[in-house]
């Protein structure tokens, strides 16, 4: 039933660049350690969770367990609320955050056998937590979202390009996004905007690099475009403007454009109406189907082409949570955790990290139609191990005994 990882060679260098875990071993030798040393950061979350058991084809099973410690891991499959059945190298692979819950049952690669992959999702913030010792989100972040003074910082706040740069790289890695005004001028976004639909005429459904949605009339809509400079060569030029490295290199060092892989430049472009497709997101992060290793510290540099409005469609984040662990969340689940909708202008630039929790709301205007240019940088790490024209999420191909084959990604 499962195939183990890829036949992409570079797949399986990524792989076999991570320790490997066994199934048994972990269970009996390295979570007790994991537990002893970060336990804490997860038994309060836990406790109201059902247990989840993780079984491989060869009969071996283990439960996972709540406890006043965090975790107990128990032969067998017990009252397990949830049952997944993984190969070892799958379960070796998601413990090193290389392939999701998500990511894991939408290429087959596991299969939920009872209960839900929703309460799979809910177990995986504190499976994270153990393996590497960041707390999962909550609340609590408030108190560490403070300027370098030590005084609260505002959620929304707009930075011009004058500002201290000392200020504005905090900000940014305390808060997981940035914004800043007038980055670019009138004729710059112009000409872009005169590009973008350019790209958009030239797109066509069933595109493997572009994503469709349709609305209630039943029309399909082009609601993202990747690798725009197949159509473009503006756009593919402006991912080497200075004013792009320049911010996004305040998130970390050595970054570079991901101008030939991880999707290239890419246009994110709302709709009304949307009731079919991706062309609203829910809260989501960017490695959300796996490899967090490979790919972070990923940066979002987005050139706004249009006024963000909640009425013209707008991006919402939680504050912090790129520091941290995070649940699966629904919209009007957010509760009291500080949750941010921007505000935004042609020309500005917002940056932000990639595992920042992100949402596009559908607009509650009948005519909105914001578009946003989107230039990708990554570490060196993530050049070495994606090949040019690539994306990581190619690593998540796997096809059944069946023949059926996950899609990229943008297919989902």
């Amino acid at each position: 039933m499962f195939q183990d990882r890829t036949q992409l060679p570079w797949v399986a260098r990524i792989s076999e660049a991570f320790p490997e875990f066994d199934f048994e071993r972990f269970h009996l030798v390295t979570l007790p350690d994991l537990v002893r040393l970060n336990g804490h950061l997860v038994s309060r979350y836990l406790q109201d969770l059902a247990p989840i058991a993780f079984t491989t084809p060869d009969g071996k099973s283990f439960t996972w367990s709540a406890s006043a410690s965090g975790v107990t891991g128990s032969p067998g499959i017990g009252s397990a609320g949830t049952v997944v059945e993984l190969s070892h190298d799958t379960f070796s692979d998601h413990i090193n955050q290389l392939i999701s819950a998500t990511g894991a049952v939408q290429t087959r690669r596991a299969s939920v056998t009872k209960g839900s992959l929703a309460h799979w999702r809910e177990w995986e913030p504190a499976i994270r937590s153990l393996i590497d010792g960041k707390p999962i989100y909550d609340s609590a972040i408030r108190s560490s979202l403070v300027d370098l003074s030590g005084n609260p910082l505002a959620l929304d706040k707009c930075f011009v390009a004058d500002d201290s740069v000392q200020d504005m790289a905090h900000y940014l890695r305390t808060m997981g996004y940035l914004h800043i005004n007038a980055v670019f001028s009138a004729g710059e976004i112009a000409v872009l905007h005169t590009e973008v639909v350019r790209c958009m005429e030239q797109s066509v459904p069933g595109d493997p690099r572009s994503w469709w949605s349709l609305n209630s009339k039943g029309e399909e809509l082009v609601t993202r475009i990747n690798h725009c400079e197949r159509f473009s060569d503006a756009i593919g030029a402006f991912a080497h403007d200075p004013r792009l490295a320049h911010y996004a290199g305040l998130a970390a060092p050595f970054l570079r454009v991901c101008d030939d892989r991880l999707d290239g430049p890419m246009v994110f472009i709302k709709h009304p109406d949307v009731v079919e497709g991706k062309g609203d997101l829910w809260w989501h992060i960017d490695d959300g189907i796996g490899g967090s290793p490979v790919m972070n510290p990923l940066i979002q540099a987005g050139i706004q082409l249009d006024h963000a409005s909640a009425a013209n469609g707008q991006i919402l984040f939680m504050a912090g949570s790129h520091r941290c662990n995070k649940r699966p969340y629904a919209w009007g689940e957010q509760g009291d955790l500080p949750v941010v909708a921007l505000e935004t202008e042609p020309g500005d630039l917002t940056i932000h990290f990639g595992d920042t929790m992100h949402s596009t709301p559908p607009p509650t205007s009948s005519d909105a139609g914001r578009r946003v240019l989107y230039y990708k940088f990554a570490q060196p790490k993530t050049f070495a191990w994606v090949p040019a024209g690539c994306h990581y999420n190619d690593a998540l191909y796997a096809v059944d005994e069946q023949g059926h084959a996950a899609t990229r990604a943008a297919g989902y």
